[in-house]
């Protein structure tokens, strides 16, 4: 046997020798059942691509510009994201054989981390590629990857993405090696290994695949030479129909297993939102090292006795207080599910959790009260509060009512909680709370929010997190840098932790990573020595090493990008923005323009250079999938700051990024980006939000008169977010006019659009007429409804669900300019007519259809009729109905209202219902005060004693006994409404400056002094 042969034997041996190693690394022999996730919001999916670089560039390129396009507009029709992991760019020639390596195995970690399988192409032919020497694989790699020597790059992304694990969501095409034929011979270097292994690596490669997965995953695919591309210069191929059908199909197929999406299933934000500070919790609360004694009293607090008041859990910024925060939320779980805290009675304890920052839109501080009426089954989508004054006044009385259901409330970062309400922020916490309520929330000491917690009379229990003891910061080094198989020794360590910030958990954490990444031993004295003192300056100094290693100006980008959006953006839409090299001007020449802006999008930027500026940021970003949907914002406020401070020139305390070029250029590029948006969640989310920085009021406006815009910020009960962002593009004045202007011309056009509905038309009207209101534009309304109320009768029929629905609109318009008089008189005769008879309409209506929504509906309007019926009877009535048919008409419908209310088990609206039945009652009758004081008690069971309602029921028990001439009774009364103000509106709100007026009136001041002598003379 000639040399040759014997050479070839010695390849098939050392080959078989490698794939031994490799089947002694296989995790799971087959996979018996396929992963199917249950969900409802937007999710990101993504797909690594494998293979050789140089032979490939032809599949490559149908992948990226015909498959994934396609494959990514189905995608989003299911609320998900697609993105491809494509590295045939190349590595730069200066990046070591570990970050090479890294980078690779690295992006099939990061599809782990979002897809639990990841989604999976290898395309092989005849080239094998790179095989990394024994020498070039550091051993913490070997040992993190479990390296198998002699595979080549793409072998071992095979091993790691797919045949270790049986990965279900793979797929394997094989090119027909008879496409050689087809090529002309000076191509074929391009197409065929040189290294003489390459053969039998391939063969056993291929024989492996076809062995270890079934015939639909590994598939032959045939196609020729199809000439050279004029733009590249590369050759291209013919005859890839059935490459590109097999592939789409497969993984649309695995996709819509994997991520199915009941479309008839109500997308509830609460949920979502819970789950995505579930996700927050655990992942904060893995290691919390040096703070066993914090988490032990927090521990104390929550099972011992209570004490009325919130535990303050207080530190600088990095201090480690989320952590805490989360391993304490998680501890209370755990004991909740288990029954082991007291106090309860025989409820069980709902432990409620909120990291402020942790996910998009945390910090407002409405959607988290309502997130807890929720999940306290205080509220229901119906009866939900709808502005937040109302949230707060309803969260305040649950939480001081003794018969609510025991929580336990954390909130981590209480002090970033919606800036522009600091005032209010905290209107929702009562004085006292409940025995069966807990609350903990950790802040940055000497906040507003702390200095406003600290002025109460019953004053908080704080918690102060201390710096790190010096056992503590060993051990979260050691920690830290041994996860990679390194240490310090201990001059190394002694010069770290000599540094006054090592007390800070971040600041150490931060620096540990940057003593990780550095490569030379040798000098890693002089980079402990070099590390900046100080949280904002380290932070600095780490933003200037990734700009000079990993991208320079796309570090600078993506940062200001981050800090300039609305909460965070998606990865597709980074790529995309940093993919146009017009948006990059002002970091390249400093010269910043707007002009020749682009209409379309351009190519996103090259995943190669992409993974290297994700690698460099990842420990700063908020781990993926936090959000639900791949988004990335920064992991911590500090990060923030720097970059307000390095990048834009902003200090300390100065939050706006619009007074210097570069805020400026980026909210304008994030606006341009966010114009063209098709996904109008995200547009109304962020386009809105970035025209209010750069103040474009005509865009604003435009955007707002999109239907499509309005229909996502619009709410029934009240659209507090549309009229906030229409209220930036009025003048001073706040009147709404350009909205009404607006919306005006929006309904002409909409009427001359050719074949539009009268469905739509008339719906649009009602919207409207409803937006109209909220916004206090009254009579503007009443024109709208009446054309929608003319549609519904001339061209679709009366339906009983439209009619209703635009009868009791009529009646609340009504009602609400009854309103507008300061006391009752007969001139209020012409508004209650309209108001009395559309409600009379509506509710004749309703009593004919079915469900739980039209009963609470028809409630609620029975309710108001009693009033407007009373309100009548007291104006003196007309003669066709008499001041007698409206008072006992009055008694009719409260009782009614009761009985609905009682029905439907809402207790609360129940003491409503009974206060406006004592309301009816003559002034001073003996059965009016019998309903006060049993609305009185039910407000109370329901409730607790500071509620909203509660001052209502005071001033008009208070009332009752003035009529009556027992004002000493009558002022007892209102000083409970004044005290129960205070505690639900606060001491500056008009409602509470009323019940201060009352009982400082010449009488009551009388009384008021005659009462303080008698207990002096009790003494």
């Amino acid at each position: 046997m000639g040399c040759g042969a014997s050479r070839s034997l010695d390849y098939s041996s050392d080959i078989s020798q490698q794939w031994d190693s490799v089947q002694k690394t296989i995790e799971v022999k087959q996979q018996k059942k396929k992963l199917v996730i249950k969900r409802v919001g937007w999710k990101t999916v993504r797909i690594f691509v494998s293979s050789t670089f140089k032979d490939f560039h032809a599949e490559r390129e149908v992948l990226i510009k015909e498959v994934f396009p396609d494959l990514r507009a189905w995608c989003e029709k299911r609320r998900l994201y697609l993105v491809d992991v494509d590295l045939r760019w190349g590595v730069p020639k200066d990046t070591t054989s570990e970050d090479t390596l890294r980078l690779c195995l690295g992006e099939i970690d990061r599809c782990y981390s979002d897809n639990i399988m990841p989604f999976f192409l290898n395309m092989t032919s005849e080239r094998c590629g790179w095989v990394p020497g024994s020498m070039e694989v550091p051993e913490n790699l070997h040992q993190e990857y479990r390296w198998i020597n002699g595979l080549s790059v793409t072998e071992m992304e095979i091993m790691h993405g797919s045949y270790r694990k049986d990965n279900y969501n793979s797929i394997f095409a094989i090119r027909d090696a008879s496409f050689l034929d087809s090529v002309p011979v000076k191509y074929h270097n391009d197409f065929v290994d040189s290294n003489p292994v390459a053969p039998h690596k391939l063969k056993m490669l291929k024989g492996m695949l076809s062995e270890r997965f079934p015939d639909n995953r590994v598939f032959t695919y045939k196609c020729s030479f199809g000439g050279i591309s004029v733009d590249t210069g590369k050759v291209q191929m013919e005859g890839l129909d059935q490459f590109k059908k097999v592939i789409f199909e497969f993984f649309k197929t695995r996709i819509a297993e994997q991520y199915p999406l009941d479309a008839n299933i109500k997308l509830d934000p609460y949920e979502l939102q819970r789950e995505a500070h579930d996700s927050f919790m655990k992942s904060r609360s893995v290691s919390v090292i040096g703070r066993n004694d914090v988490l032990q009293r927090m521990e104390d607090f929550l099972t011992g006795v209570s004490t009325g008041v919130p535990l303050l859990l207080l530190g600088g910024p990095g201090s480690g207080k989320s952590s805490i925060m989360a391993k304490v939320s998680d501890i209370a779980v755990s004991r909740a599910a288990n029954g082991q805290i007291p106090g309860g009675g025989d409820k069980d304890w709902h432990v409620f959790y909120h990291f402020v920052g942790a996910i998009p839109g945390s910090t407002d501080v409405e959607k988290m009260l309502k997130r807890l009426l929720k999940e306290m089954k205080v509220c229901k989508d119906s009866n939900m509060p709808k502005d937040y004054e109302t949230t707060a006044q309803l969260v305040g009385s649950t939480l001081s009512n003794p018969n609510s259901t025991p929580v336990i409330i954390f909130i981590d970062a209480l002090n970033q909680l919606n800036e522009e309400k600091t005032t209010s922020i905290l209107s929702w916490l009562p004085r006292k709370l409940a025995p069966q309520v807990r609350c903990i929330f950790s802040m940055i000491d000497e906040t507003p929010p702390h200095r406003l917690l600290k002025d109460r009379n019953l004053k908080p229990e704080e918690e102060i997190v201390t710096p790190l003891d010096m056992d503590s910061r060993k051990e979260i080094v050691c920690d830290v840098l041994g996860r990679y198989n390194k240490r310090l020794d201990e001059e190394q360590m002694a010069t770290l932790l000599g540094k006054e910030s090592s007390q800070n958990p971040l600041w150490l954490a931060i620096a540990c990573e940057e003593l990780r990444v550095y490569g030379d031993f040798s000098t890693i004295n002089s980079k402990i020595t070099a590390l900046s003192d100080g949280l904002l300056n380290l932070l600095s100094q780490v933003l200037g090493r990734f700009e000079k290693e990993n991208g320079g100006y796309l570090v600078v980008a993506t940062l200001s990008l981050l800090e300039c959006s609305s909460n965070g953006l998606l990865e597709t839409e980074l790529l995309s923005i940093l993919g146009d090299e017009s948006n990059m001007a002002i970091l390249k020449t400093g010269y910043a323009s707007s002009e020749n802006k682009k209409t379309t999008r351009g190519d996103p930027l090259p995943a190669i250079k992409w993974s290297m500026v994700y690698r460099a940021l990842r420990p700063f970003l908020r781990p993926f999938g936090d959000s639900g949907e791949g988004r990335l914002d920064f992991y911590h406020r500090s990060l923030s700051k720097s970059v307000r401070q390095k990048y834009f020139g902003l200090q300390p305390g100065q939050e706006s990024s619009l007074d210097n070029k570069m805020g400026k250029w980026w909210h304008t590029r994030l606006a341009d980006f966010f114009e063209m948006e098709q996904n109008m969640d995200r547009k109304v989310e962020e386009y809105l939000y970035q025209l209010v920085k750069i103040g474009d009021q005509e865009k604003l406006a435009r955007c707002l008169g999109e239907w499509p815009v309005l229909d996502r910020l619009f709410e029934a009960d009240y659209s507090s977010q549309l009229l906030a962002y229409w209220r930036k593009c009025e003048e001073s004045d706040g009147k709404y006019t350009k909205m009404e202007q607006c919306y005006k011309d929006s309904l002409k056009e909409l009427e001359q659009r050719p074949g539009i509905s009268q469905e739509e038309v008339s719906m649009r009207y009602e919207t409207i007429a409803r937006v109209f209101i909220q916004a206090g534009l009254y009579n503007e309304s009443k024109d709208l409804i009446d054309v929608a109320v003319t549609l519904e009768q001339e061209h679709l029929g009366s339906r009983p669900e439209r009619m209703v629905e635009h009868y009791a609109l009529l009646a609340e318009l009504w009602d609400e300019l009854c309103k507008l008089h300061d006391f009752i008189n007969p001139d209020q005769l012409n508004e209650l007519r309209p108001a009395i008879d559309f409600g009379l309409k509506s509710i004749k209506i309703r009593e004919t259809l079915d469900g739980d929504e039209h009963k609470y509906k028809m409630a609620n309007s029975v309710m108001r009729l009693s009033f407007n019926l009373n309100n009548w009877a007291e104006c003196g009535g007309d003669s066709n109905r008499s001041e007698q048919e409206a008072q006992d008409e009055s008694f009719v419908q409260a009782d009614e209202a009761i009985r609905l209310f009682k029905e439907i088990g809402d207790l609360g609206k129940e003491a409503e219902a009974s206060m406006t039945k004592a309301i009816v009652f003559p002034r001073g009758d003996e059965e009016q005060i019998q309903w006060y004081e049993l609305a009185r008690e039910q407000c109370q069971q329901a409730y607790g004693e500071n509620c909203k309602l509660m001052t209502r029921i005071m001033s008009n028990i208070g009332i009752y006994y003035e009529d009556k001439r027992d004002y000493q009774t009558a002022y007892t009364y209102f000083v409970k409404w004044h005290e129960v103000s205070t505690e639900v509106f606060g001491e500056q709100h008009p409602k509470t400056k009323s019940a201060f007026s009352c009982i400082n009136e010449p009488r009551y001041l009388q009384i008021k002094e005659r009462l303080s002598r008698q207990r002096q003379e009790q003494r």
